[in-house]
């Protein structure tokens, strides 16, 4: 009967967890799934968690702690693979748990070991206290020696015996000399023992005072998934969050020997997310998530008559009901994603450019580090080569140089989002410019500084004034401006040269400009600027050319001109 009686009470005792199980819900287990792969958007990022968890059978829910709290609650997703039937259920962002006995156990251990620590820290006391007392008699013992020494003594008195023995005397001086030593650096030791224990006790101190709870707006996700026996899943948890951002940024560098262009492109990335990416697979990619997927719609717009005193008792009525809505509103609810199927095995890819769709994506090589401080970190995308043909452009009314531009195409598979690069001239550093959207094979052209082998002049003719006409045709007045620009080639080979001046434009009827222009320009009002001229021709090296530019204003006798030279 008895052991009878035993083997139930054991039996009750194996199955009490199950029972407890199946009258409190599913089990929750924790999950330590770290960031494992992180794609990272213009304005925020997506970032995939991996890990694995045995399933026991039956109902559990998969919980995965300290969720960031940037996270969009409409993004998170669960994805898993097991060799058993695995089915994921509904995934939920909410605030997270924590077990108050837990905490209560945690603080009562903790207080037991602040009593320790305190006991530890009051200990040294009296040790540094008998280092005190001995430092201080050696200081009067020593003290009083010398005074001793200074009294003057009787005529019929012998002096002291040490002054009469310097031996005696250096004796003495060992001897607190050892002693102060000792007893100092025992004082050293025992404050520095008593620094440690201060700290330690410090730091328990602060740990008790962190057992409140969680931290404010601290999230965990939840996957309910259901199991048809025990098996291991390899869970995957995906969500996107804001704070995270990355901008591309450009070195060009141009030979003019080889008259070769080198873009290396490269990327910055930002993230303040509330969560470390370490060692993660770092993704880049030009989509933007977060904005309308179409373009905005317009509504029909209408007009109408209204009498002030209905729009005045419209907006009182209206601010009432806002205010009886806020006074009852309730706590959002949490929003749980859809099931997600199973995953198949995921391929692995190497460093290359994808592109789909519109979007281009990069996948960096190898393991990426981005720590959540907002710190910049730079990463290489791709480095590319093209030919370049080399010109330059010269606006001598403003500048008396040329400057060295370089055209080349774009020779990257896939569109290049807009930057900033720094250039390179043959090595040396020259300066920044933003570089335009670059689609695959569109040309671009760049400037990179002064053309100091092209000497470049700009001469002011004299101006001359005439008045014309009578009353009977009406008189006008005539202003005539002229000036030669010249430019000599010191290259050693031909090289494309673009001049630019421009003309005023008249907005009046009565105010008329003329040109002259030897030689003709090319191409007039260029790129849609009104007045802006231009001449395109090739220098030989050595060579000269001369243009002569004029205009003629004419305008009525009785009017002013706005806006010319010296006006």
């Amino acid at each position: 009967m008895l052991r009878r009686s035993l083997a139930a009470l054991l039996l009750t005792a194996a199955l009490a967890p199950h029972a407890a199980r199946a009258q409190g819900g599913p089990a929750r287990i924790e999950v330590a799934a770290r960031p494992a792969a992180v794609t990272v958007f213009p304005d925020q990022a997506t970032v995939t968690r991996r890990g694995t968890v045995d399933l026991p059978a039956g109902d559990s829910v998969l919980v995965l702690p300290d969720i960031p709290t940037a996270v969009l609650r409409d993004s998170v997703t669960a994805r898993g693979r097991a060799p058993g039937a695995v089915a994921i259920g509904s995934v939920e962002l909410r605030q997270a748990r924590f077990d108050r006995n837990a905490i209560d156990a945690r603080r009562a251990a903790l207080e037991a070991r602040l009593r320790e620590a305190e006991d530890a820290v009051t200990a040294l006391d009296p040790a540094l206290a008998a280092q005190a007392a001995q430092l201080r008699l050696i200081e009067r013992l020593a003290g009083g020696f010398v005074a001793a020494q200074r009294q003057p003594t009787a005529p019929n008195e012998a002096p002291p015996r040490l002054s009469a023995d310097p031996a005696a005397w250096r004796a003495a001086w060992e001897a607190v000399r050892e002693g102060t030593e000792q007893a100092s650096e025992a004082t050293r030791r025992l404050q520095a023992e008593r620094r440690i224990a201060e700290q330690r006790r410090d730091a328990v101190k602060a740990e008790i005072a962190a057992l409140g709870g969680p931290p404010p707006g601290a999230l965990e996700i939840a996957v309910a998934v259901r199991a048809d026996q025990p098996t291991r899943l390899e869970l995957e948890v995906a969500y996107q969050l804001r704070g995270a951002r990355w901008q591309p940024v450009y070195e060009v560098r141009l030979d003019t020997q080889s008259s070769r262009i080198a873009l290396r492109q490269e990327a910055i990335v930002t993230q303040q997310t509330g969560e470390d990416w370490n060692d993660v697979a770092l993704t880049l990619s030009t989509a933007r998530p977060a904005e309308a997927s179409g373009p905005p719609r317009l509504q029909p717009w209408r007009i109408t008559l209204v009498d002030p005193a209905e729009i005045a008792r419209r907006a009182r009525e209206q601010a009432m009901r806002d205010d009886r809505q806020v006074r009852g509103a309730a706590a959002p609810a949490s929003i749980a994603a859809a099931p997600a199927p199973v995953a198949t095995e995921a391929e692995v890819v190497s460093a290359s450019v994808q592109t789909a769709g519109f979007a281009v994506e990069y996948v960096i090589p190898g393991a990426s580090s981005v720590a959540a401080d907002g710190a910049d970190r730079r990463v290489r995308i791709a480095d590319l080569s093209a030919e370049a043909t080399m010109s330059a452009l010269a606006i001598p009314r403003l500048a008396p140089r040329a400057f060295l531009r370089a055209r080349f195409a774009h020779a990257a598979p896939a569109p290049t989002l807009p930057g900033t690069a720094s250039l390179h001239l043959d090595g040396v550093f020259v300066g920044r410019a933003a570089l335009p959207l670059l689609r695959p094979g569109e040309e671009a052209t760049l400037a990179f500084g002064a053309d100091d082998r092209i000497r470049v002049a700009y001469e002011p003719q004299a101006r001359r004034r005439a008045q014309e006409g009578s009353l009977l045709t009406g008189r006008t007045s005539t202003e005539t401006f002229e000036a030669i620009m010249t430019l000599r080639s010191f290259h050693g080979r031909p090289v494309e040269v673009t001049v630019e001046d421009q003309v005023p434009v008249s907005g009046d009827a009565d105010l008329v400009v003329a040109l002259q222009a030897d030689p003709a320009p090319s191409a007039r009002d260029v790129e849609d600027r009104p007045g802006v001229l231009a001449w395109t021709f090739a220098l030989a090296p050595g060579q000269e050319r001369r243009i002569r530019l004029g205009y003629t204003v004419t305008s009525p006798r009785d009017r002013q001109v706005q806006g010319l030279p010296g006006r």
